[in-house]
């Protein structure tokens, strides 16, 4: 099979198992599991971890929340362990390994790019559209910080604070995830940038993550900076309250 027909075909089955992840409605089956209650049918209508926290209480919210984000995690770590480890093509995984593609011979393997990154984008799909809930998602803050968490603890964890410091300054949920999203993509350039141009060299490019795993730069970027985009699209509607100053707060940080 030829390299790039290799490189389509697993790019779309990253995005498709993505999606099928991102599908999956904790909010949605908690709510009508342990309360019959459809959270689609209260408050905002949004079935991620705010909303689900304000019907059920804070518990429940930070489980939807926790969920949420694990449901993006797991296709990502298990796409990059089949395509880093699992011998597919002659003899060999689809993919280097970063060690391999900085101090070895990645010449030899069939995909030479992070394409495992590409899970963000079909859950970003899934938990907004889930096919598993009739279409009908949430707005992709808990999966867009979820797998920002879970991919990089220094392109993760930092700007969560960040997030937290901005919620407890203006207790708007979604102003807080919309700015966050975008200095977070601001930050995944800027550190691509410094990849590509070389100041970044040697064990530093594996820095932000938890180990020497994955392949930090433009594609990470840009599957970020598009995640951002769709979750900058689903709050249009907090983006118009927020400037009416009509825009919910929260109570519960003070």
């Amino acid at each position: 099979m030829d390299i790039i027909l290799y490189n389509i075909l697993v790019a779309i089955s990253v995005v498709i198992i993505g999606y099928v992840f991102g599908s999956i409605p904790n909010g949605i089956w908690i709510g009508k599991i342990f309360f019959h209650k459809d959270p689609r049918d209260f408050g905002s209508g949004n079935p991620g971890g705010t909303n689900v926290g304000r019907l059920f209480g804070k518990k429940i919210g930070v489980l939807v929340i926790f969920l949420d984000g694990l449901k993006v995690a797991a296709p990502l770590y298990a796409c990059w362990a089949i395509l880093t480890f699992v011998p597919m093509r002659n003899g060999l995984p689809l993919m280097p390994t970063v060690q391999i593609k900085y101090y070895g011979d990645p010449s030899m393997y069939t995909i030479q790019w992070p394409v495992y990154f590409l899970t963000l984008v079909g859950c970003s799909f899934g938990h907004c559209w889930p096919i598993f809930s009739g279409f009908k998602g949430g707005k992709n803050v808990s999966s867009f910080m979820g797998f920002i968490c879970f991919a990089s603890w220094l392109l993760g964890f930092i700007p969560a604070f960040l997030y937290l410091a901005l919620l407890k300054w203006k207790k708007m949920v979604s102003l807080a995830g919309i700015a966050i999203s975008w200095i977070i993509s601001l930050i995944s350039w800027i550190w691509a940038i410094l990849m590509l141009t070389g100041v970044i060299q040697g064990w530093v490019n594996w820095l932000p993550s938890y180990g020497p795993l994955f392949d930090y730069g433009y594609v990470y970027a840009s599957v970020v900076t598009f995640a951002a985009a769709i979750l900058t699209i689903r709050h249009h509607e907090n983006i118009k309250r927020i400037k009416a100053g009509t825009e919910r707060k929260i109570t519960w940080m003070k």
